[in-house]
């Protein structure tokens, strides 16, 4: 019941004005891209449009692209080949994610709180 609990917090931040909006492709991305940043692992472009067989890299490309017009993601280039560039958390990444986390530990709080 937590889980159900936790998606209905999400789904009601969504209507908050506040909260970045993103269609399932850039949700599923940033997910990824975050769970690889956790892992402190370092992508570049080129490795996130090859961690989605399943969508064509100028669908990823584009994702990209407005997941940093969104504030999202940001790029930086390879200190020695200008071509290369990192895909970035940025603050707002990370508040994202933080008010994620609250979300699930309030679902979890109101779950051990009914039993």
């Amino acid at each position: 019941m937590s889980f159900q609990r936790f998606l209905s917090l999400v789904e009601a931040l969504r209507q908050s004005p506040s909260y970045p909006e993103m269609d399932p492709i850039e949700e599923r991305m940033l997910n990824a891209m975050a769970a690889a940043w956790h892992a402190d692992m370092r992508l570049t472009v080129m490795s996130v449009m090859h961690m989605f067989p399943t969508i064509s890299p100028s669908t990823v490309h584009r994702r990209l692209k407005s997941l940093r017009a969104k504030g999202l993601i940001e790029l930086a280039p390879d200190q020695e080949d200008n071509r290369i560039k990192y895909v970035q958390a940025t603050g707002r990444t990370e508040d994202y994610f933080a008010t994620l986390g609250r979300c699930m530990d309030q679902a979890q709080a109101q779950a051990q709180a009914q039993h």
